[in-house]
């Protein structure tokens, strides 16, 4: 693995607490497997058995459940560092609900889940706290599951957004936040159109509820109504 793709991959949350002698052990256990793709290429199709944790190195991947009438709905939008597939490799039918494709030029390492749950004699002790690491991340995906349910429940575009906006502000404790993706996203992961959202959004800012400035928001009020 070349160094800059292991000098990301150790920033992920699987490997934190680990230095550096003790990753380039379990790094040699994991043995991940980095592959390229092109922008739009799927990295995961739904339905396809899940034997491996992904890790995205470089580039960004949007995660979506596919409808039978061929629409979309937005599950995540994946960034270097990110997670995917930690909890489908466990499951009984290891199949995956969801596609995953690139939504730029990528590289994502996998780690086989045989690899993952197996303890090795070399790395024995490091490896523990990579999987208590598994652990955290599959607990941190709930509670944003949670709070994409939470968000949805709303019952107005303009509440729903001020709820997005404050599970970002629980992050990074400011008023002034920067969503992680393109507004057009933002729209997907609302179950909205890009059109209704950028109205509303206009609406907000003369009512002087927020300021919008690219992706950066800068919250003035609570109002929801």
């Amino acid at each position: 693995m070349d160094k800059s793709h292991s000098d990301v991959l150790q920033k992920s949350a699987l490997f934190q607490g680990i230095d550096n002698d003790d990753f380039v052990i379990l790094l040699k256990c994991l043995i991940p497997q980095v592959k390229h793709y092109s922008k739009n290429e799927i990295i995961l199709l739904s339905g396809d058995s899940v034997k491996h944790i992904g890790i995205i190195v470089v580039g960004n991947a949007s995660a979506y459940l596919e409808h039978i009438d061929g629409s979309q709905t937005l599950i995540s939008n994946l960034t270097p560092m990110n997670v995917f597939g930690e909890i489908l490799v466990s499951t009984r039918t290891h199949k995956s609900p969801v596609t995953i494709h690139a939504t730029s030029d990528a590289i994502v390492a996998f780690i086989e889940y045989q690899r993952v749950y197996s303890m090795c004699e070399t790395a024995c002790s490091v490896h523990r706290i990579f999987l208590q690491n598994m652990l955290k991340v599959i607990g941190d995906k709930y509670f944003y599951l949670f709070d994409r349910i939470a968000i949805l429940r709303e019952k107005t575009l303009r509440s729903r957004i001020i709820a997005y906006l404050h599970t970002l502000m629980n992050s990074e404790g400011v008023n002034t936040v920067t969503i992680p993706f393109s507004k057009t996203v933002l729209a997907d992961y609302l179950l909205v159109n890009r059109s209704a959202l950028s109205k509303e959004l206009r609406k907000m800012e003369n009512d002087d509820i927020v300021s919008v400035k690219g992706r950066n928001f800068f919250l003035k009020s609570i109002d929801k109504s």
